[in-house]
């Protein structure tokens, strides 16, 4: 097996030309497709698609071919797709499942892929480790003709069952005007385009293809959405709404230019979907996400469970029904009645929805939520480089730390389940993991005050500069 070929959290994800090469496409499209003959008919189609990365459509095209050379059915996109409309389109008739090539947020230098499975959602652990272990098979880097490939284009089908879960003609009476950010990404056409469709006055930004994303990461965080801030407030639009490069993470912007985190849009639509779509279900996050959900749950007497990182657990709990909303902290978010996996162009048009129905800002919405909820918190998060050796010792050193200048006495819980995460006594909260991806550790804060913040910052600071010495 090949050591170059990892999967983390969300698929392979690799820098291209370095592991994330042509041959490496073939060894790990052979082995998915031993996986496939193996689990399913193989006379259903397997789809596949590709974002607006370098090389993205061509990485594509190899693994349809080599799939095809299987003999399995692969169908490859027409156009680059966002993730969640492939993912969609996996579920519409009997297939085989979904091959996503993307990076996501990642650098430019990155590309990836992800198999999806037929139900709609990212595979579980245990199908992960099934294709892996076939990536000892050779691949022949000889492929056959391209004649076999079959093309599909699931827009319309994507488009018609968001009409479904989406009141259209109280965005059509709101007269709202909005900007889009794609991000130069795969969301470019989807999420203007439906908003079109709602007569919505929308503006697109960024809505060409460039591999390099402007030069910035894209992902719809603060630091990168300068532009979008900037369009919003000059241009006096209600909203600005911005996805990564696949299209399944959402950042936005209110009227006034001030951003509003992945945390924040969960929890305003948890309390739309119960006050508004009068709905009702069980509340997922994961172990990452604000505890905000956790207060609105307890208000609307819903059922909240706390998974692991990644939406691939939350996708478990979707598919035992009854789950009215998903999320977790880096932009993910599905609904009841949708696929068990994130989706950005559905965050969004929740979004639009919302301000229709509440004809109130972001601002004065997430107001609202807070004082609804009776509990309110301040986010944040700490990205940090680091090799393996580094992660295993800054996570480590966390796990066995008792003491935290004082804050011992404060310690409500700890939780090992993944990484490390300390509740405190008042509400307040860290949580430490190692990134399944990237070459990354990441810390998440939720204090009640910038006091009980800063003394959270300040631990885990004097281990960052430990680990750094490593």
């Amino acid at each position: 097996m090949s050591t170059k070929i990892k999967f983390g959290t969300d698929g392979w994800r690799a820098i291209i030309a370095e592991d994330f090469t042509f041959e490496n496409v073939i060894i790990v499209s052979n082995a998915l497709g031993q996986y496939l003959i193996k689990n399913y008919n193989k006379d259903l189609p397997i789809l596949i698609g590709y974002d607006t990365r370098f090389l993205a459509d061509r990485f594509a095209k190899v693994c349809a071919l080599e799939l095809s050379k299987l003999g399995l059915t692969a169908k490859i996109s027409e156009t680059p797709l966002p993730t969640p409309v492939i993912a969609f389109a996996a579920t519409q008739s009997k297939t085989c499942g979904a091959v996503q090539f993307t990076a996501s947020h990642n650098p430019p230098e990155y590309c990836g892929l992800k198999y999806i499975t037929h139900y709609g959602g990212p595979a579980p652990v245990e199908v992960t480790k099934e294709i892996t272990s076939y990536l000892s098979y050779s691949a022949s880097t000889q492929l056959d003709s391209e004649e076999n490939i079959l093309n599909f284009n699931p827009k319309d089908s994507y488009i018609s069952h968001l009409k479904k879960l989406i009141d259209f003609n109280t965005i059509k009476k709101a007269n709202l005007k909005i900007i889009y950010d794609p991000m130069f990404g795969a969301g470019n056409g989807y999420l203007d385009f439906i908003l079109n469709l709602a007569e919505v006055d929308v503006k697109t930004i960024h809505n060409k293809k460039d591999p390099l994303f402007g030069g910035l990461l894209p992902e719809p965080r603060n630091e990168f959405l300068t532009d979008l801030k900037k369009a919003v407030t000059e241009s006096n639009y209600d909203l600005g709404l911005a996805t990564d490069g696949d299209a399944d993470r959402l950042g936005a912007i209110d009227k006034d230019g001030s951003f509003f985190s992945p945390n924040k849009i969960a929890s305003m639509l948890l309390r739309h979907l119960v006050k508004n779509k009068k709905l009702r279900g069980n509340v997922v996050r994961t172990l990452s996400t604000t505890h905000l959900m956790d207060h609105l749950a307890k208000k609307y007497d819903l059922k909240l469970i706390e998974t692991k990182v990644g939406f691939k657990w939350i996708c478990e709990e979707m598919k035992k029904g009854n789950v009215l909303i998903g999320a977790e902290e880096s932009g993910g978010i599905s609904i009841l009645n949708h696929v068990p996996d994130k989706d950005a162009i559905l965050a969004g048009i929740l979004l639009v929805e919302m301000i229709a129905y509440e004809k109130k800002s972001l601002n004065e919405i997430y107001s609202d939520t807070v004082k609804e909820a009776g509990w309110s918190c301040i986010n944040d998060k700490l990205d940090l480089h680091m090799n393996e050796k580094q992660k295993d010792y800054f996570i480590s050193t966390l796990g066995k730390i008792t003491e935290y200048d004082n804050l011992d006495k404060e310690i409500d819980s700890i939780n090992k389940v993944e990484g490390v995460k300390y509740i405190f006594k008042d509400g307040s909260w860290f949580m430490a993991r190692a990134s399944g991806t990237e070459p990354m550790a990441r810390v998440y804060y939720e204090a009640i005050s910038e006091e009980a913040l800063e003394k959270m910052k300040k631990t885990i600071n004097k281990i960052v500069e430990a680990t750094c010495q490593k």
